[in-house]
Protein backbone atom coordinates (compact mmCIF):
# COMPACT_ATOMS: atom_id res chain seq x y z
CA UNK A 1 0.00 0.00 0.00
CA UNK A 2 0.89 3.80 -0.66
CA UNK A 3 0.16 6.65 0.99
CA UNK A 4 -0.47 9.91 -1.66
CA UNK A 5 -1.79 13.14 -1.59
CA UNK A 6 -5.20 13.49 -3.46
CA UNK A 7 -5.95 17.39 -2.49
CA UNK A 8 -4.32 20.00 -1.14
CA UNK A 9 -4.90 23.52 -0.69
CA UNK A 10 -2.32 25.97 0.65
CA UNK A 11 -3.26 27.66 4.16
CA UNK A 12 -2.89 31.59 4.96
CA UNK A 13 -2.73 33.87 7.69
CA UNK A 14 -5.82 36.03 7.76
CA UNK A 15 -5.94 37.73 11.41
CA UNK A 16 -7.96 40.56 9.58
CA UNK A 17 -10.67 38.52 9.00
CA UNK A 18 -13.36 37.96 11.82
CA UNK A 19 -16.26 35.29 12.87
CA UNK A 20 -15.20 33.02 9.91
CA UNK A 21 -16.96 29.91 11.86
CA UNK A 22 -19.51 32.23 13.15
CA UNK A 23 -21.98 28.97 13.51
CA UNK A 24 -19.16 26.68 15.07
CA UNK A 25 -19.79 24.34 12.03
CA UNK A 26 -18.52 24.13 7.83
CA UNK A 27 -19.34 21.98 5.60
CA UNK A 28 -16.94 21.85 2.50
CA UNK A 29 -17.59 19.36 -0.51
CA UNK A 30 -13.61 18.07 -2.52
CA UNK A 31 -14.02 16.29 -5.92
CA UNK A 32 -11.99 13.09 -5.55
CA UNK A 33 -9.67 12.66 -8.38
CA UNK A 34 -8.52 9.72 -7.12
CA UNK A 35 -10.18 6.02 -5.71
CA UNK A 36 -8.82 4.34 -2.55
CA UNK A 37 -10.42 2.04 0.45
CA UNK A 38 -9.49 3.95 2.92
CA UNK A 39 -8.75 8.13 3.33
CA UNK A 40 -6.96 10.68 6.04
CA UNK A 41 -7.58 14.49 6.69
CA UNK A 42 -4.96 16.62 7.45
CA UNK A 43 -6.11 19.69 9.76
CA UNK A 44 -4.52 22.70 9.59
CA UNK A 45 -3.39 25.45 12.53
CA UNK A 46 -0.10 27.07 11.08
CA UNK A 47 -1.31 30.56 12.61
CA UNK A 48 -3.77 30.33 15.58
CA UNK A 49 -1.93 31.22 18.83
CA UNK A 50 -3.86 29.13 20.42
CA UNK A 51 -5.24 25.37 20.08
CA UNK A 52 -8.06 24.49 17.67
CA UNK A 53 -10.50 22.82 19.13
CA UNK A 54 -12.74 19.93 16.95
CA UNK A 55 -15.72 18.89 18.12
CA UNK A 56 -16.53 16.78 15.58
CA UNK A 57 -15.63 15.83 12.09
CA UNK A 58 -18.01 14.02 9.79
CA UNK A 59 -16.80 12.82 6.54
CA UNK A 60 -19.07 11.00 3.22
CA UNK A 61 -20.65 11.38 0.31
CA UNK A 62 -24.50 10.02 1.15
CA UNK A 63 -23.97 9.02 4.96
CA UNK A 64 -21.38 10.66 7.25
CA UNK A 65 -19.42 8.81 9.28
CA UNK A 66 -17.04 10.34 11.77
CA UNK A 67 -13.59 10.94 11.66
CA UNK A 68 -11.19 10.58 15.09
CA UNK A 69 -7.45 11.51 16.04
CA UNK A 70 -6.04 9.14 18.19
CA UNK A 71 -9.56 7.66 18.26
CA UNK A 72 -10.57 10.39 19.84
CA UNK A 73 -13.69 12.39 18.20
CA UNK A 74 -13.13 15.98 19.94
CA UNK A 75 -9.26 16.94 20.33
CA UNK A 76 -7.31 20.07 19.85
CA UNK A 77 -5.05 20.99 16.57
CA UNK A 78 -2.10 22.51 18.49
CA UNK A 79 -0.94 25.96 18.21
CA UNK A 80 1.02 26.48 15.11
CA UNK A 81 0.64 22.56 14.06
CA UNK A 82 -1.40 20.30 11.61
CA UNK A 83 -2.43 17.16 12.65
CA UNK A 84 -4.33 13.81 10.64
CA UNK A 85 -6.95 12.14 11.37
CA UNK A 86 -6.65 8.80 11.78
CA UNK A 87 -7.04 6.34 8.91
CA UNK A 88 -10.74 6.09 7.98
CA UNK A 89 -12.01 3.25 6.00
CA UNK A 90 -14.25 4.71 3.68
CA UNK A 91 -14.11 4.05 -0.01
CA UNK A 92 -13.64 6.92 -2.02
CA UNK A 93 -14.15 7.15 -5.72
CA UNK A 94 -12.82 9.15 -8.59
CA UNK A 95 -15.46 11.87 -10.33
CA UNK A 96 -17.26 12.23 -6.95
CA UNK A 97 -17.87 14.50 -4.47
CA UNK A 98 -16.69 13.91 -0.46
CA UNK A 99 -18.35 16.13 2.30
CA UNK A 100 -16.68 16.80 4.98
CA UNK A 101 -18.58 18.34 7.77
CA UNK A 102 -16.36 20.02 10.65
CA UNK A 103 -17.24 21.45 14.43
CA UNK A 104 -15.70 23.98 16.58
CA UNK A 105 -16.30 26.23 19.09
CA UNK A 106 -13.55 28.66 17.45
CA UNK A 107 -15.63 31.48 16.21
CA UNK A 108 -12.34 33.43 14.61
CA UNK A 109 -10.03 30.74 13.40
CA UNK A 110 -6.95 32.63 11.18
CA UNK A 111 -5.66 29.78 9.44
CA UNK A 112 -7.53 29.69 6.27
CA UNK A 113 -7.39 28.18 2.82
CA UNK A 114 -8.90 30.60 -0.42
CA UNK A 115 -10.42 29.64 -3.16
CA UNK A 116 -13.15 31.64 -5.45
CA UNK A 117 -13.96 28.30 -7.76
CA UNK A 118 -15.53 25.33 -7.21
CA UNK A 119 -14.09 22.50 -9.75
CA UNK A 120 -12.31 21.10 -7.05
CA UNK A 121 -13.83 22.17 -3.71
CA UNK A 122 -16.41 24.41 -2.67
CA UNK A 123 -18.48 25.35 0.48
CA UNK A 124 -22.31 25.03 1.02
CA UNK A 125 -22.38 28.63 0.15
CA UNK A 126 -21.46 29.83 -3.61
CA UNK A 127 -20.13 33.12 -2.41
CA UNK A 128 -17.99 31.29 0.21
CA UNK A 129 -14.28 31.69 -0.24
CA UNK A 130 -12.11 31.31 2.95
CA UNK A 131 -12.51 27.69 4.76
CA UNK A 132 -10.69 27.00 8.11
CA UNK A 133 -9.72 23.09 9.33
CA UNK A 134 -9.36 20.92 6.37
CA UNK A 135 -6.25 21.29 4.07
CA UNK A 136 -5.70 17.95 2.65
CA UNK A 137 -7.07 14.22 1.66
CA UNK A 138 -4.28 12.27 1.75
CA UNK A 139 -5.39 8.01 0.57
CA UNK A 140 -3.83 4.59 0.52
CA UNK A 141 -4.02 2.25 -1.92
CA UNK A 142 -2.26 -0.13 -4.19
CA UNK A 143 -2.19 1.49 -7.64
CA UNK A 144 0.51 4.20 -8.00
CA UNK A 145 -0.40 7.49 -8.61
CA UNK A 146 1.02 10.52 -10.14
CA UNK A 147 0.90 14.22 -8.59
CA UNK A 148 0.36 17.70 -10.41
CA UNK A 149 1.03 20.93 -8.40
CA UNK A 150 -0.19 24.29 -9.91
CA UNK A 151 2.02 26.77 -7.96
CA UNK A 152 2.18 30.91 -7.60
CA UNK A 153 0.13 33.69 -6.34
CA UNK A 154 -3.07 34.84 -6.25
CA UNK A 155 -4.24 34.04 -10.18
CA UNK A 156 -3.16 29.89 -9.65
CA UNK A 157 -4.85 30.28 -5.99
CA UNK A 158 -8.56 31.61 -6.73
CA UNK A 159 -8.69 28.65 -8.87
CA UNK A 160 -10.45 29.18 -12.27
CA UNK A 161 -7.19 28.28 -14.19
CA UNK A 162 -5.78 25.41 -12.02
CA UNK A 163 -8.91 24.22 -11.28
CA UNK A 164 -9.92 24.02 -14.71
CA UNK A 165 -6.34 22.52 -15.99
CA UNK A 166 -5.94 20.06 -12.88
CA UNK A 167 -9.45 18.45 -12.99
CA UNK A 168 -9.27 18.03 -17.21
CA UNK A 169 -5.96 16.46 -16.53
CA UNK A 170 -7.79 13.86 -14.03
CA UNK A 171 -10.85 13.02 -16.43
CA UNK A 172 -8.32 12.89 -19.19
CA UNK A 173 -6.10 10.05 -17.38
CA UNK A 174 -8.99 8.54 -14.66
CA UNK A 175 -8.13 7.45 -11.14
CA UNK A 176 -3.98 8.69 -11.44
CA UNK A 177 -3.38 12.10 -10.49
CA UNK A 178 -3.54 13.92 -7.33
CA UNK A 179 -4.46 17.58 -6.85
CA UNK A 180 -1.93 20.52 -5.29
CA UNK A 181 -2.79 23.99 -5.97
CA UNK A 182 0.03 25.24 -4.78
CA UNK A 183 -0.82 29.37 -4.76
CA UNK A 184 -1.08 32.18 -2.14
CA UNK A 185 -2.57 35.18 -2.76
CA UNK A 186 -0.05 38.16 -2.66
CA UNK A 187 3.30 35.56 -2.72
CA UNK A 188 6.28 37.14 -4.42
CA UNK A 189 8.71 34.96 -5.89
CA UNK A 190 11.97 36.48 -4.22
CA UNK A 191 10.59 38.14 -1.02
CA UNK A 192 8.49 37.69 1.87
CA UNK A 193 5.30 39.60 2.27
CA UNK A 194 6.21 43.14 3.22
CA UNK A 195 3.76 45.47 2.80
CA UNK A 196 1.21 48.51 4.68
CA UNK A 197 -1.89 46.06 2.89
CA UNK A 198 -4.03 44.64 5.26
CA UNK A 199 -3.72 41.48 3.66
CA UNK A 200 0.17 41.39 4.56
CA UNK A 201 0.18 38.60 7.18
CA UNK A 202 -1.51 35.94 4.42
CA UNK A 203 1.33 36.42 1.79
CA UNK A 204 3.44 34.35 3.07
CA UNK A 205 7.16 33.50 2.75
CA UNK A 206 9.09 33.95 -1.10
CA UNK A 207 8.29 32.03 -3.19
CA UNK A 208 11.35 30.65 -3.83
CA UNK A 209 11.30 29.55 -0.07
CA UNK A 210 8.13 27.88 -0.26
CA UNK A 211 8.32 25.43 -3.05
CA UNK A 212 10.86 24.06 -1.27
CA UNK A 213 9.59 23.61 1.55
CA UNK A 214 5.87 22.03 -0.26
CA UNK A 215 8.46 19.28 -2.66
CA UNK A 216 9.97 18.25 0.74
CA UNK A 217 7.02 17.45 2.21
CA UNK A 218 5.47 15.42 -0.90
CA UNK A 219 6.88 13.99 -3.80
CA UNK A 220 5.16 15.86 -6.86
CA UNK A 221 5.61 14.89 -10.98
CA UNK A 222 4.44 17.47 -12.75
CA UNK A 223 4.82 21.05 -11.89
CA UNK A 224 3.22 24.32 -13.55
CA UNK A 225 4.78 27.34 -11.92
CA UNK A 226 3.24 30.63 -12.54
CA UNK A 227 5.70 33.24 -10.60
CA UNK A 228 7.05 37.01 -10.39
CA UNK A 229 3.38 39.06 -11.07
CA UNK A 230 3.56 40.50 -7.36
CA UNK A 231 6.95 41.23 -7.60
CA UNK A 232 6.42 43.90 -10.26
CA UNK A 233 2.81 44.99 -8.74
CA UNK A 234 3.28 45.48 -4.56
CA UNK A 235 6.33 47.82 -4.47
CA UNK A 236 5.14 51.25 -4.80
CA UNK A 237 2.04 50.59 -3.42
CA UNK A 238 2.42 49.63 0.28
CA UNK A 239 5.65 48.19 -0.73
CA UNK A 240 8.76 49.65 -0.72
CA UNK A 241 9.60 50.68 -4.31
CA UNK A 242 12.84 49.97 -3.90
CA UNK A 243 11.90 46.38 -3.68
CA UNK A 244 10.96 46.28 -6.96
CA UNK A 245 13.37 43.60 -8.63
CA UNK A 246 15.75 43.94 -11.94
CA UNK A 247 14.58 41.76 -14.45
CA UNK A 248 18.22 39.65 -14.20
CA UNK A 249 16.65 39.42 -10.24
CA UNK A 250 13.54 37.34 -11.45
CA UNK A 251 15.50 35.41 -13.85
CA UNK A 252 17.68 34.33 -11.35
CA UNK A 253 14.75 32.90 -9.57
CA UNK A 254 13.24 31.48 -12.14
CA UNK A 255 16.25 29.95 -12.65
CA UNK A 256 16.29 28.29 -9.08
CA UNK A 257 12.86 26.70 -9.54
CA UNK A 258 14.04 25.15 -13.31
CA UNK A 259 17.35 23.94 -10.86
CA UNK A 260 14.67 22.72 -8.02
CA UNK A 261 13.00 20.88 -10.75
CA UNK A 262 15.69 19.69 -12.39
CA UNK A 263 17.09 18.17 -9.57
CA UNK A 264 13.84 16.18 -8.42
CA UNK A 265 13.67 15.00 -11.38
CA UNK A 266 10.04 17.05 -11.95
CA UNK A 267 8.50 17.70 -15.19
CA UNK A 268 8.44 21.63 -15.11
CA UNK A 269 6.02 23.86 -16.90
CA UNK A 270 6.65 27.73 -16.03
CA UNK A 271 4.16 30.19 -17.53
CA UNK A 272 5.05 34.03 -18.49
CA UNK A 273 4.17 36.86 -16.26
CA UNK A 274 0.84 38.41 -17.20
CA UNK A 275 -0.28 41.95 -18.23
CA UNK A 276 -1.29 44.37 -15.38
CA UNK A 277 -1.41 47.71 -16.85
CA UNK A 278 -4.23 49.57 -15.67
CA UNK A 279 -4.48 47.76 -12.16
CA UNK A 280 -4.76 50.22 -9.18
CA UNK A 281 -3.60 48.67 -5.73
CA UNK A 282 -5.14 50.99 -2.63
CA UNK A 283 -6.23 53.69 -4.84
CA UNK A 284 -2.35 53.78 -6.21
CA UNK A 285 -1.57 53.25 -9.92
CA UNK A 286 0.33 49.59 -10.01
CA UNK A 287 1.92 49.61 -13.20
CA UNK A 288 4.71 51.83 -14.44
CA UNK A 289 6.55 51.75 -17.93
CA UNK A 290 9.80 50.74 -15.75
CA UNK A 291 7.79 47.66 -14.45
CA UNK A 292 6.51 47.08 -18.02
CA UNK A 293 10.19 46.97 -19.30
CA UNK A 294 10.97 44.28 -16.77
CA UNK A 295 8.19 42.09 -17.24
CA UNK A 296 8.78 41.95 -21.07
CA UNK A 297 12.67 41.25 -20.63
CA UNK A 298 11.37 38.16 -18.03
CA UNK A 299 9.41 36.95 -20.67
CA UNK A 300 11.80 37.07 -23.15
CA UNK A 301 14.04 34.96 -21.48
CA UNK A 302 11.18 32.48 -20.21
CA UNK A 303 10.41 32.18 -23.97
CA UNK A 304 13.67 30.97 -24.69
CA UNK A 305 13.11 27.99 -22.28
CA UNK A 306 11.99 24.75 -23.94
CA UNK A 307 9.71 24.43 -20.58
CA UNK A 308 7.65 27.53 -20.95
CA UNK A 309 4.21 28.04 -22.10
CA UNK A 310 3.38 31.83 -23.36
CA UNK A 311 0.38 32.11 -21.25
CA UNK A 312 1.20 36.19 -21.20
CA UNK A 313 0.76 36.50 -24.67
CA UNK A 314 -2.55 34.15 -24.88
CA UNK A 315 -3.88 36.67 -22.57
CA UNK A 316 -3.03 39.99 -23.96
CA UNK A 317 -4.94 42.46 -25.21
CA UNK A 318 -4.65 42.73 -29.12
CA UNK A 319 -4.62 46.54 -29.56
CA UNK A 320 -1.83 46.52 -26.06
CA UNK A 321 0.20 43.96 -25.43
CA UNK A 322 0.25 45.44 -21.48
CA UNK A 323 -3.12 44.54 -21.01
CA UNK A 324 -5.47 42.01 -20.12
CA UNK A 325 -7.55 40.85 -22.69
CA UNK A 326 -11.47 42.14 -21.57
CA UNK A 327 -12.30 38.17 -21.93
CA UNK A 328 -9.93 37.18 -19.21
CA UNK A 329 -9.97 40.40 -17.46
CA UNK A 330 -12.34 40.10 -13.94
CA UNK A 331 -12.08 43.58 -13.90
CA UNK A 332 -9.23 44.89 -11.74
CA UNK A 333 -6.86 44.53 -14.68
CA UNK A 334 -4.65 41.92 -13.26
CA UNK A 335 -6.99 38.92 -12.45
CA UNK A 336 -8.78 36.19 -14.29
CA UNK A 337 -12.51 36.42 -14.63
CA UNK A 338 -14.25 32.77 -13.80
CA UNK A 339 -14.96 32.17 -17.45
CA UNK A 340 -11.19 33.67 -18.44
CA UNK A 341 -9.72 31.64 -15.96
CA UNK A 342 -11.46 28.66 -17.25
CA UNK A 343 -10.79 28.87 -21.13
CA UNK A 344 -7.41 29.71 -19.89
CA UNK A 345 -6.94 26.37 -18.45
CA UNK A 346 -8.12 24.49 -21.04
CA UNK A 347 -5.95 26.48 -23.21
CA UNK A 348 -3.30 25.25 -20.48
CA UNK A 349 -4.55 21.61 -21.22
CA UNK A 350 -3.95 21.71 -24.56
CA UNK A 351 -0.20 23.07 -24.58
CA UNK A 352 0.83 20.54 -21.62
CA UNK A 353 -0.74 17.35 -23.23
CA UNK A 354 1.35 18.51 -26.44
CA UNK A 355 4.65 19.59 -24.34
CA UNK A 356 4.68 16.80 -21.81
CA UNK A 357 2.78 13.96 -23.88
CA UNK A 358 0.44 14.01 -21.31
CA UNK A 359 -2.20 12.04 -23.17
CA UNK A 360 -5.31 9.88 -22.22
Amino acid sequence: MTVTTAWRQMVANFPNLSLQNMTGSQTIQVWQSLSAPRIRLELANDFGKRSLPITSIQVGSDTLIPATWHSQMSFLVPAHQRCWTDWLDYPVTAGEWLTITIRSPEKQPVTLTQTLDQTLFKGSKPTQQYFWGVDAIQVERTTPTKTIMCFGDSLTNQGYYAGSLMQALALAQPDQWGLINGGISGNRLLRTGHSTSEWVASFGPAGIERLPQLLAQQPVDVLVAMAGLNDLLQPGVGTPLDELPTAADLIAGLQHIQRLAAQKAITLTLLTITPFKGAVVDHLPAWSPAKEQIRQAVNTYLRTQPVTIDLASYVADSMDNCRLAAQFDCGDATHFSAAGGHQLGQWLWQQLQQKLSLTS
